[in-house]
């Protein structure tokens, strides 16, 4: 079938590589098709298999994957993962992006009892049903990202334990998406801003397709911001970080904005988001382990691009996967929820490409020698720098050269 018929139907599903034979792992990879966060989870999956497949593959059985479109939203992935387990008869299911789509596929997993090893589904809504049904829900693994609760968690801990201290900048503003996701993450950190001793003096959600942000600035300084926390997870965070950087806005700007985490944003944006400061979900170029600047360094050798925030856990599932089989010797499922359960790739250890290790309810572990939420920052030179835990970073974070520390 051409090319062109095959992108029309709803579903795609590719076999990638060549036939194993009987000792053979069958994947199903969920995965946006043609978007930027859907070339992360394939092309870090593929790296992953074909370097398992490489050296033996697992327990002597090599990793087989297929590819399914799940850029429709919830209907689309609850027919590919009916169409991959009914059809291609896959082992297991490693992707999902957004939550709700997440959320709402649960039941099938459940219904088909096959492991699936999450690489998204941040939404703390996910995390939370996991373990409000947990006996039904037990083959779900969050391998990423950090849940929307420890990634505002992660921007309040630098704001509190670094920025507060040393600028003496005590009162804060909230603009960010009119999202629940973004929501929670933004309260969560405001929270525990406000438990240290901050004033939140002002705050908005605007609407997805918002354009101008100069009014929603101009409101947080005049309410005294001397920081903006922000949250966003769709392109409107390519104007937003320009704006704050061309309008030289007076408060510093920490937050999560999925779109500067791409290590192409500083030619997206012109480099008009110099001194934007973001949290990464348990990834990004930084030592998190021994082998997370390696990966980053072949996933562009190998694509041309650099590697998401979506791309870590991607690759990182597999070797859970094989982590787990070969501690136990086993490929069945009950064995293998157990063994996954103790499976710890730890921070600054030997395995993996960021931590890994799991709660009693199959969430990541955060904090401690577990899950980080690492604080970048775009710094002169287009050089996007690893600014906090202080232990992992790569340089020191820079206050704007248009503001001023406070008395």
């Amino acid at each position: 079938m051409k090319a062109k018929l095959l992108l029309s139907i709803t579903l795609v599903i590719l076999l990638v590589g060549i036939t194993f034979g009987a000792g053979v792992i069958k994947v199903g990879v969920l995965y946006p098709y043609n978007s930027e966060t859907g070339n992360w989870i394939k092309n870090s999956v593929q790296m992953a298999a074909d370097e398992i497949n490489a050296n033996g593959g697992i327990l002597g059985s090599k990793i087989q994957l297929y590819f399914a479109d799940v850029s429709g939203g919830a209907g689309q992935m609850i027919s590919s993962i009916q169409q991959l387990v009914t059809l291609n008869h896959v082992d297991l299911l490693i992707g999902g992006v957004d939550s709700g789509s997440v959320l709402a596929s649960l039941p099938f997993m459940a219904k088909y009892k096959i492991l699936w090893l999450g690489t998204g589904g941040a939404d703390i809504s996910v995390s939370n049903a996991v373990k409000e049904h947990f006996d039904t829900y037990k083959y779900y693994f969050a391998v990423g990202t950090l849940n929307s609760v420890n990634q505002g968690t992660a921007i309040a801990d630098f704001i509190v334990n670094y920025v507060k201290p040393k600028y003496n900048f005590t009162k804060f503003a909230i603009i960010s998406n009119d999202l629940v996701y973004a929501h929670t993450i933004s309260e969560t950190a405001a929270k525990i801003c406000q438990e240290n001793g901050m004033q939140l003096v002002y705050s908005d959600y605007f609407p997805t397709g918002t354009s101008n942000f100069s009014g929603l600035f101009s409101k947080a300084i005049a309410n005294g911001a001397q920081i903006i926390i922000d949250s966003i997870v769709t392109s409107d965070g390519i104007p937003f970080d320009k704006q704050w950087y061309t309008l030289k806005v007076p408060a510093v700007l920490i937050g999560a904005n999925a779109m500067a985490l791409d290590q192409g944003f500083y030619t997206q944006t012109g480099g008009q988001c110099l001194y934007v400061t973001d949290m990464y979900p348990n990834g990004g170029p930084a030592p998190l382990t021994k082998n997370t600047l390696d990966f980053v360094n072949k996933y562009y050798e190998l694509w041309g691009s650099y590697p998401g925030f979506i791309a870590f856990p991607s690759y990182n599932a597999l070797y859970v996967l094989k982590a787990a089989a070969e501690s136990v010797n086993s490929l069945d499922t009950d064995t293998l929820i157990n063994a996954i359960q103790k499976v710890e790739f730890t921070l600054g250890g030997d395995n993996g490409v960021t931590p890994e290790a799991f709660t009693e309810y199959h969430d990541l572990k955060y904090g401690g020698n577990y899950a980080v939420g690492p604080i970048f920052q775009w710094q002169p030179g287009g050089k996007y720098v690893c600014v906090w835990p202080e232990k992992y970073a790569t340089g020191e974070w820079m206050l704007p050269d248009w503001i001023n520390p406070a008395k």
